[in-house]
């Protein structure tokens, strides 16, 4: 009788601070695991985890079936304004007179980092489907040009009502591509979803930014696995908690930008066998807490934001601050600010502990007796018993005061700690009903590898039999998330949107129907 030869996945998160990482087998078991310092580079941090964990475990690179990988790096670039394209807008919107501009009420500074200006063309759709007036090449080709001479690096092209139709937006991206050569990458607003004018061009514009994060992050990433043996198939972790492949991820690294928080809520929830919980996830730079309902993180009812920007696609429903690990901890006589500052990825360097000259959270911690660190030296802190436990007081006053943004409803909940800071506080913390699952510093990692499959119909269709129409098309995209490799009798529907051509006969309308299901037994 031959024995089945065991099959293994990796999960990593790659965070400000840290980059995680977890070898799980065929029963989604943690076999392995380890948290390497983020690189700047992002692939040298893998790789070192990566040969950290196969030395560990024993395991042969080719026994990996796959690799699943969660980032923060979308978001962070974002919060931080750093390393993203200079972006110009092509408004494709008939020569309607602009009332509200590009990034309105955006930060400034956000703004200022990555946005150039903002074209209007002729074009776009009325809301009974008709041209608001009709597209002109010529027109379109010096638009182009003008932003190319302003030296952007990036064009976001966003078309009135382009959800329902997008036809004219694909021409401008031909176009575009004709005098570009290629080079300059595009957003389309109507592949990044949605009907609000404004929304949409906020999420296409930020999409049309972070391109250069994503190209960078991964950059020779398949390179390196190779190096290490690994022949697996690589995918990243999206917003929704699914699975797309690198290409995909570079062009629309919106999908991306909360895959951090999804991975973390998902993988606390299943290392605490828990179904419907509160999950306070404390990491290096932030903390975030969210709701998981049967198993499914709790996503925005209304439009999403970051960074005070309105978005029109779906995030997990979560609350946070710039309180972690390597928060810089600032004292006065009658002050104590906690963050947002941190030394990211050089907590375990700059922090008072290690020899640094920053006070930080994690600071505060070993002098209390809460964590134990090798090679920290708690009596390098200079600030008395007294001071330090006034810090933590504060730091505790806060997270309550996030817990407490939980609707009542909720509030009586199991409480689920993970992250790399969640050591930090005392064991009594939230009176006491809280638990730190098996391996929560990895919660993040776990998350990643134990992500869904998708399928995802995109389709305008009329609605005269709507209950039939519907039926198929929820078929069409359970299929389709089996076809990719989704286990069968786990595929599910997780969500339907319904666009209304309010003013066309026949009850026309587009359909987004997005089906998912877990990763077949290794």
């Amino acid at each position: 009788m031959m024995v089945k030869k065991q099959k293994y996945k990796v999960g990593i998160d790659i965070g400000g601070t840290n980059t995680d990482l977890v070898l799980v087998d065929s029963e989604n078991a943690i076999v392995a695991q380890t948290k390497t310092a983020t690189t700047t580079d992002i692939n040298s941090g893998i790789k070192t985890a990566l040969t950290h964990v196969l030395k560990e475990s024993q395991v042969n690179s080719e026994e990996i079936c796959g690799i699943f990988i969660g980032t923060t790096q979308i978001a962070n670039a974002i919060l931080q304004h750093k390393n993203l394209y200079k972006v110009g807008v092509i408004r494709v919107a008939g020569h309607h007179p602009t009332s509200i501009p590009s990034c309105f009420l955006w930060p400034q500074e956000l703004k200022n980092s990555l946005y150039v200006d903002t074209i209007t063309v002729g074009g776009g759709y009325e809301c009974d489907g008709y041209p608001i007036t009709p597209t002109n090449h010529a027109e379109i080709k010096a638009a182009i040009e003008a932003l190319v001479k302003k030296k952007v690096e990036s064009i976001a092209v966003v078309g009135a009502f382009s959800s329902l139709n997008p036809c004219q937006e694909l021409l401008v991206k031909e176009i575009a591509h004709q005098i570009t050569k290629g080079v300059i990458p595009i957003s389309l607003s109507h592949q990044i979803g949605g009907t609000g004018f404004i929304e949409r061009e906020n999420s296409t514009i930020l999409n049309a930014a972070v391109k250069q994060v994503m190209t960078k992050a991964f950059q020779g990433l398949a390179s390196t696995c190779s190096e290490l043996g690994f022949v697996s198939p690589m995918w990243i972790t999206q917003n929704n908690g699914s699975i797309i492949d690198l290409n995909h991820a570079i062009e629309f690294p919106i999908l991306t930008i909360s895959a951090g928080p999804t991975n973390s809520f998902i993988g606390g929830m299943k290392l605490a066998k828990m179904q419907d919980a509160i999950v306070i996830d404390v990491g290096g730079t932030s903390t975030d807490v969210g709701i998981v309902r049967k198993g499914i993180p709790r996503r925005c009812l209304n439009n999403s934001k970051i960074g005070g920007i309105s978005l029109n696609f779906p995030m997990p429903d979560l609350y946070s601050i710039g309180m972690g690990g390597g928060s810089h901890i600032e004292v006065d006589k009658s002050k104590v600010q906690i963050g947002p500052q941190s030394c990211g990825n050089r907590t375990f360097i700059d922090s008072l502990s290690f020899g640094g000259k920053q006070l930080t959270l994690t600071d505060i911690a070993l002098v209390l007796g809460h964590v134990t660190i090798p090679g920290a030296e708690s009596q390098r802190v200079l600030l008395s018993h007294k001071g330090c436990r006034a810090v933590l007081d504060e730091a505790i006053k806060q997270l309550y005061a996030l817990v407490g943004k939980i609707g009542p409803e909720e509030q009586s909940l199991p409480i689920i700690m993970i992250g790399g800071g969640s050591s930090l506080f005392p064991k009594k913390l939230l009176d006491g009903r809280f638990v730190i699952p098996p391996y929560a510093h990895v919660a993040n990692a776990y998350g990643a590898a134990l992500a869904q499959i998708s399928g995802v119909v995109d389709t305008v269709v009329s609605l005269e039999d709507r209950q039939e129409v519907l039926a198929k098309l929820q078929q069409q995209a359970i299929q389709m998330a089996i076809q990719k490799g989704a286990d069968y009798q786990t595929v599910k529907v997780e969500n339907i949107e319904i666009i209304p051509y309010h003013y066309v006969p026949n009850r026309m309308a587009r359909v987004i129907i997005h089906a998912a299901g877990n990763q077949p037994p290794l």
